[in-house]
C-alpha cells in the first residue's frame, strides 16, 4: 500500500513534467500548428489531479481504517471515542506535516484541473503558458512529498505493530495531538490550504499573460473570481483558527501574534491589495505593475507561511520539527517566484503602463494606491519582525507587535472609510460634501454611543499589570485610551457610511422603480453583487474594529484557586464565580473527564451554569496527556471566559477572564465573510442609485 502511495506520486510528478513541455512547446508552435499539444498538455494536467486524487484517497483510508503499515497513520490517527470521532479520524490528514503538504498538493492540483478545465474548450496564450505555471508550482510540492520528513507514504518500523495489529511501545503513545480534535480544527486547516492553494492562480496567469505578451485585462478577468474565493476562504481559515483558539488552548485569546498566526496573515493582507488591483485593472486599466506583483508577493507570502511552518527555524507552537531539506526548497522557490515576475515587469514595462497616475489624493485612484501601499508595508512589517529571529535578530513580543498594528489598522480602516465615496479621477469639494454630510452625520451618533459604551464599559474593566512594553510603563494606559477613542471614533463612521449608501440606493431605486424599500435593498445587495458585498465587508470591518478595541485593551484577567467546597466563590469585576460541584467520567479509551459546574452570578442573581472541563488523556505522549475545554458566558458587551486548569481535594485553579466586546469581533467578521462571499458571485452589476432614462420625444 506505501509503495503504490510512492507510485501515484510519481505519476503525478511525470505527468506534470510532461503537461509543462507540452503546453510550452504547443505555445511555441503557434495556435494552428500546437494545437493538438497543448490539447494534450490539458489532459495531462487533468491526470495530475487524478494521480493526487488516488494517492490523497489512499492515505485517508489508511488514516480511517488505522492501517498501521503507515508510519504517518501511527503519529496521527486519532484516539477519540465521541461522535465526531470519524471525522477528526479525516482531519489526520492534515494534521501533520506530511500528510498536510500531501493535502495542499491535491488542492493545488484540483485548481490547476479546474482552470484546465475551464480554458480547454479556447486554449489561448494566456491560459497555455499560465497552466503550465501552475504545473511548474506543483512539480515543487510533488518533489517535496518525496522528501523524507516529507513523504507520506513511509512505512511503518519493524516492531511498531504486535502479532494483534496493536500498536506497541512508545508507538502505543503516539496519535493525533489531543488540542486538534475540535469542530474548528476539522475546518481550520482545509480552509486556510484552500486560500492559499488558490492563490496560485493569479500568480501564474500573470506570468502566463508576461510570457505571452499579452498586457490586456484578460488574465485579471480569467482569475479575479478565483482569488476572491481563495482570499474568501483563506479569511474563513484565519478566523476559524481564531475561535479554537479561544475555546481549546485555555488561554482566553483569539491571536497571540504566534509565527504561524502571523503566515496566515500575511497573504491575506496583500490580497486586499492584489483584489483592489484587479478592480483598477479590469474598470480603469490602471495598476497594471501593481496587480502582477502584487499576485506574485501575495504568493511568495504563502510559500514563506510553509517556510515558517515546515522549516523549524522559528519556534511555534503550531510549527513541525526543523527541516533542512525542505528549508533550501521552499527558500528557493520563493526567491524563483519574486525575482521572474519582478524581470518580467521590467521587460514588459511598456506594456503594462496603464492608468497609475493620479491628480488627486482625493480620488479612488489615490485610496487604491495609498490601500496597497499600507497593506504592503504592514504584510513586510509583520513578516520582519516574525522571522527577526531566524537572522539571529530580537524575538518580539506580542505587544511589540500590537504597538505597530493598532495605529496601522486604525488608519487604514479610515482610509477604507472615505473609498467609497470618492470617484474615480478626482473628487470634487461639493461633490465629497454631499455624499459625506450624512455619513457624518450618523457616524457622530454611532461614535457616541461607542465612546459611552467605552466610558461605562471598557474603561472600568482596564489594568495595566502585564499589559504592553516595559518601555511604555508610564505611559500605556494613556496611549491605550487615545487609540481606543480615535478607533471607537473611526469604527463609527466606518460603520455608518455602508449604512447610509445601502439606505439611500434603496431608497432612490425604491422611488425610480415604485418598488418595495425591503425590496429595493434585495435587490441591490443581489444584484449588484460586486459592489453591495464591498459594502458589507466594509461594514465588518468597522464592527471588527470595536471589537478588537474592546477584546485587546480591556480585558480583566483573574486567576484564582478556591476551597474544593461547594459555595466556594470569587468575584470577577462585577461577577462572582461559585463552586458547585464536580463530575468525573472514565471514556472507553481510558481518558478521564473532569466537568465543574460553577454559577456565573451578578447582583446576587444567577446569570448561568457553566461547566468548564478538564480532560486528562490516558497513555499520550509527555505534553499532550491533558486538554482544557473553556466555558463562555456571552452577551453583547461581554464575554465571561471560565477555564478551568485543575484541581484536588484541597482546591481548584481558575482562570476567569471579562473580554468586552469579542461578540463584535465575530460579528464583524462573519459580515466580512458574507459580504467577500456576495461579491464572488458571477457580477451583474446595477448602478446603486437608479435613475429612470428619459423618455424619447416622438418625432413630428
Amino acid at each position: 500500500m506505501t509503495t503504490l502511495g510512492q507510485l501515484l506520486l510519481g505519476i503525478s510528478l511525470f505527468a506534470a513534467l510532461f503537461s509543462i513541455g507540452l503546453l510550452v512547446f504547443g505555445h511555441a508552435s503557434g495556435p494552428k500548428d500546437g494545437e493538438k499539444l497543448t490539447n494534450a498538455g490539458y489532459i495531462g494536467t487533468l491526470i495530475v489531479f487524478a494521480s493526487t486524487s488516488l494517492a490523497t484517497l489512499l492515505l485517508l483510508v489508511a488514516l480511517l481504517s488505522k492501517n498501521f503499515s503507515f508510519l504517518y497513520v501511527i503519529e496521527n490517527h486519532s484516539r477519540d471515542v465521541s461522535s465526531l470521532s470519524w471525522l477528526y479520524g479525516v482531519s489526520a490528514l492534515w494534521a501533520g506535516r506530511e500528510g498536510s503538504l500531501l493535502f495542499w498538493a491535491w488542492l493545488l492540483s484540483g485548481f490547476t484541473a479546474f482552470m484546465a478545465w475551464r480554458r480547454i474548450s479556447i486554449t489561448d496564450a494566456v491560459s497555455n503558458l499560465g497552466l503550465a505555471v501552475m504545473n511548474f508550482v506543483q512539480i515543487f510540492f510533488l518533489v517535496a512529498l518525496f522528501i523524507d520528513t516529507n513523504n507520506p507514504f513511509k512505512a511503518a518500523p519493524a516492531g511498531a505493530v504486535d502479532a494483534a495489529g496493536k500498536l506497541v511501545g512508545e508507538f502505543a503513545l503516539q496519535g493525533m495531538n489531543p488540542l486538534l480534535q475540535h469542530w474548528a480544527m476539522i475546518l481550520h486547516p482545509p480552509t486556510l490550504f484552500i486560500g492559499y492553494a488558490g492563490l496560485t492562480v493569479p500568480f501564474a496567469f500573470a506570468l502566463g499573460a508576461m510570457f505571452a505578451k499579452d498586457g490586456s485585462k484578460k488574465w485579471v478577468e480569467i482569475v479575479d473570481r478565483v482569488t476572491v474565493f481563495s482570499w474568501l476562504s483563506l479569511g474563513i481559515g484565519i478566523g476559524l483558527g481564531a475561535i479554537w483558539a479561544y475555546v481549546v488552548l485555555g488561554w482566553g485569546g483569539y491571536w497571540a501574534w504566534d509565527p504561524v498566526e502571523n503566515a496566515s496573515l500575511l497573504p491575506w493582507l496583500t490580497g486586499v491589495g492584489l483584489l483592489h488591483s484587479f478592480t483598477a485593472y479590469r474598470r480603469r486599466g490602471a495598476f497594471k505593475k501593481w496587480a502582477v506583483m502584487m499576485s506574485a508577493i501575495t504568493f511568495v507570502l504563502v510559500l514563506l507561511g510553509t517556510f515558517i511552518t515546515r522549516s523549524g527555524v522559528i519556534q511555534s507552537v503550531h510549527a513541525f520539527g526543523q527541516d533542512i531539506p525542505s528549508l533550501v526548497l521552499f527558500l528557493s522557490m520563493m526567491i524563483i517566484s519574486l525575482l521572474v515576475p519582478a524581470l518580467m515587469v521590467v521587460l514588459r514595462s511598456d506594456m503594462l503602463k496603464g492608468e497609475d497616475d493620479f491628480t488627486s489624493l482625493m480620488s479612488k485612484e489615490g485610496s487604491y494606491y495609498f490601500n496597497n501601499l499600507l497593506m504592503l508595508f504592514s504584510a513586510l512589517l509583520v513578516a520582519g519582525l516574525t522571522m527577526s529571529p531566524a537572522v539571529k535578530g530580537p524575538t518580539f513580543s506580542g505587544a511589540s507587535f500590537d504597538l505597530l498594528a493598532r495605529p496601522i489598522g486604525i488608519f487604514y480602516v479610515l482610509l477604507m472609510t472615505v473609498c467609497p465615496i470618492l470617484s474615480w479621477g478626482s473628487t470634487g469639494k461639493e461633490a465629497f460634501w454631499k455624499r459625506a454630510k450624512w455619513p457624518l452625520a450618523g457616524g457622530a451618533v454611532l461614535s457616541a454611543g461607542l465612546l459611552a459604551i467605552w466610558a461605562t464599559t471598557l474603561l472600568p474593566n482596564y489594568t495595566t499589570s502585564t499589559k504592553g512594553l516595559p518601555a511604555l510603563a508610564g505611559i500605556q494606559a494613556p496611549l491605550d485610551h487615545i487609540e481606543s477613542i480615535i478607533g471607537l471614533i473611526i469604527a463609527g463612521l466606518a460603520i455608518a457610511l455602508p449604512i447610509y449608501l445601502f439606505v439611500d440606493g434603496s431608497r432612490k431605486r425604491a422611488a425610480a422603480r415604485g418598488e418595495n424599500p425591503l425590496v429595493a435593498f434585495g435587490n441591490i445587495v443581489f444584484k449588484s453583487r460586486t459592489q453591495s458585498g464591498g459594502y458589507l465587508a466594509h461594514l465588518g470591518i468597522g464592527i471588527v474594529l470595536v471589537g478588537l478595541i474592546g477584546s485587546s485593551m480591556y480585558v480583566k484577567d483573574v486567576q484564582f484557586t478556591i476551597p474544593n467546597q461547594v459555595g466556594a466563590k470569587q468575584a470577577v469585576g462585577a461577577y462572582e464565580v461559585v463552586f458547585q460541584g464536580v463530575s468525573s467520567t472514565t471514556l472507553s479509551n481510558g481518558d478521564v473527564q473532569q466537568r465543574v459546574a460553577v454559577d456565573l452570578m451578578k447582583g446576587g442573581v444567577l446569570v448561568e451554569r457553566l461547566n468548564p472541563m478538564v480532560t486528562q488523556l490516558a497513555n499520550r505522549a509527555e505534553g499532550q496527556n491533558a486538554r482544557l475545554n473553556a466555558a463562555v458566558h456571552s452577551e453583547i458587551l461581554r464575554d465571561v471566559f471560565v477555564a478551568f486548569q485543575n484541581g484536588d481535594a484541597t482546591g481548584l485553579t481558575f482562570d476567569v477572564k471579562i473580554n468586552p466586546l469579542i461578540s463584535w469581533a465575530w460579528a464583524g467578521f462573519i459580515l466580512l465573510i458574507l459580504g467577500t462571499a456576495i461579491a464572488s458571485w458571477p457580477r451583474k452589476e446595477i448602478p446603486l442609485a437608479v435613475v429612470p432614462a428619459p423618455k424619447k420625444k416622438k418625432a413630428a
